[in-house]
C-alpha cells in the first residue's frame, strides 16, 4: 500500500462496499469528484490492493440453501501433511464459504451453507470427517443478527 487514504478514497470505498457495481459516473455524484478523478482513484485503489475483488452477494434462501452453520474443527496432528490434506478437502467442498485458522481449542472455523439438515448431516459425518480430523463441533445459525461484508474504514 503506497499512500494513506484520504477522505475521498475512504468515501469511494464506503460506497463500493455498499454497492460494488458503482462506476465512476455514479461515484462522482456521491463523493463530489469528477468521473475521471473517480476512475483514476478507483484504478489506484485496485492496483494498491485495497480492493481485492468485486462480487455479487447472493441470497442463500433463494438458492435453496436453508441451513447456515459454523463448524469448528480440530486436527489430529499439526503436521504440514495433515494441514495440506485438510486444506485440499476444504477447497473441494462448495458448501464451505470460509475457513479460518484460529487460536484456542479448535484449529479451524468454517462457515457453511447446505440445502437442509440431511445434507448438513452428510457433510459433517462423511465429507468432513476423516483420519486427519480429530474433533468436529457444529453451530447451526438459527437467526442472523448482523450480516455485512463492509470493513470499518476509520482505521486507515
Amino acid at each position: 500500500m503506497k499512500d494513506k487514504l484520504d477522505s475521498f478514497d475512504r468515501r469511494i470505498l464506503e460506497h463500493l462496499q455498499d454497492e460494488g457495481d458503482l462506476g465512476p459516473s455514479e461515484l462522482s455524484g456521491r463523493v463530489h469528484l469528477s468521473p475521471s478523478q473517480c476512475s483514476r482513484r478507483l484504478q489506484r485503489l485496485k492496483d494498491d490492493g485495497y480492493i481485492r475483488k468485486t462480487a455479487a452477494i447472493l441470497e442463500p434462501q433463494r438458492l435453496n440453501l436453508g441451513i447456515s452453520a459454523f463448524i469448528a474443527i480440530r486436527l489430529r496432528s499439526q503436521s504440514v501433511e495433515a494441514e495440506r490434506a485438510f486444506h485440499a478437502k476444504v477447497m473441494a467442498l462448495d458448501e464451505i464459504l470460509s475457513c479460518d485458522y484460529t487460536t484456542g481449542e479448535f484449529d479451524f472455523i468454517l462457515k457453511v451453507h447446505t440445502r437442509d439438515l440431511e445434507s448438513f448431516s452428510e457433510l459433517l459425518s462423511t465429507r468432513l470427517r476423516d483420519d486427519v480430523v480429530e474433533n468436529v463441533r457444529s453451530f447451526i445459525i438459527m437467526k442472523g443478527l448482523k450480516q455485512t461484508t463492509a470493513l470499518p474504514l476509520e482505521f486507515c
